[in-house]
């Protein structure tokens, strides 16, 4: 009943299945945390971490995996209590204004730590794509760009360890077979698939790109019910190819994206950062008992393309 409501009222389609929501929010369980300061280490300024809506609200073990795998490498990680979402979202249907107040709010929030040198990293290529390209369009103030200059995809901040060889290579094996799709977004970054280049240090990981353009989710577009069978059509390449392959769980840096893909399979589909956290052995194997897998989907029906 609930579906058919938000269906009528606002639109969004039920024949998707809907992402789970987390017991409480990201930023909320931070903020219960003492140990969030934005001290610097050894005079080193702190890693930032900005979240956005997905990883917020729905798969804040994302943001757990990106926090262990920084830790891990001896960064000390801030999230800044007062950041809010992005705004992409509001700016992929027109609401310009509305964006524009959230980019000020996080500017304010992120300003001084960028001034320190401190590397704002994103889960999502969405979010850095935003703060780096959009900010700079909404807001006229030299701040804006400060804050472009430090934002970095994470798997761009963690290749860029690899690339100094500062990148912990004690991998315990993870024996799975998996499927990766890359967001428009990481494209728009321009940085090539930094995390799948490092999933191959995993040993006994097998990853496999699928070559078939676009998920068709487009942000909120997937999820209008006027779109819902255009946003199938736009990726039916992509979930066609997971219908017919063969793998132990599909990854995908996007949120969006991997909401779509759960219309192609029912097995997991992950963020990439979970199985690199997992083969530090800092988080458990998001793929699981194979029997009892976790993703970021609810039960619900799926539609055929």
């Amino acid at each position: 009943m609930m579906r058919w409501l938000m269906e009528r009222v606002l639109g969004i389609t039920r024949q998707r299945p809907f992402p789970r929501f987390a017991r409480g929010s990201f930023l909320r369980s931070v903020a219960r945390q003492p140990n969030n300061r934005r001290s610097r280490s050894g005079g080193r300024a702190p890693v930032v971490l900005f979240v956005d809506y997905f990883v917020n609200f729905h798969a804040p073990q994302v943001a757990e995996a990106v926090i262990a795998v920084l830790e891990h490498h001896g960064h000390q990680v801030y999230v800044p209590p007062g950041q809010v979402v992005s705004g992409m979202t509001l700016l992929s249907v027109g609401d310009v204004q509305a964006a524009r107040r959230l980019a000020e709010t996080n500017v304010r929030e992120l300003v001084e730590l960028a001034r320190e040198g401190a590397p704002i990293v994103c889960p999502e290529p969405t979010a850095a794509l935003c703060l780096k390209t959009e900010y700079p369009q909404l807001l006229d103030h030299p701040d804006v760009h400060v804050i472009a200059d430090q934002v970095v995809e994470v798997g761009q901040f963690l290749h860029h360890l690899h690339q100094q060889r500062k990148l912990r290579t004690d991998f315990q094996p993870l024996d799975l077979q998996v499927v990766y799709h890359m967001p428009c977004h990481l494209k728009a970054l321009d940085v090539g698939t930094p995390l799948q280049d490092l999933l191959n240090l995993i040993p006994k990981l097998r990853i496999r790109r699928i070559e078939r353009g676009c998920s068709g989710m487009g942000g909120t577009f997937g999820w209008r019910s006027e779109r819902f069978e255009e946003s199938l059509r736009i990726g039916a390449g992509l979930l066609d190819e997971l219908r017919r392959s063969h793998f132990d769980a599909a990854a995908s840096e996007c949120g969006a994206c991997r909401t779509q893909m759960t219309q192609g399979t029912e097995r997991p589909v992950v963020h990439p950062i979970e199985l690199l956290a997992a083969a530090y052995g800092l988080r458990p194997n998001p793929v699981g008992p194979r029997k009892q897998a976790r993703s970021d989907r609810a039960d619900a029906p799926r539609r055929s393309v």
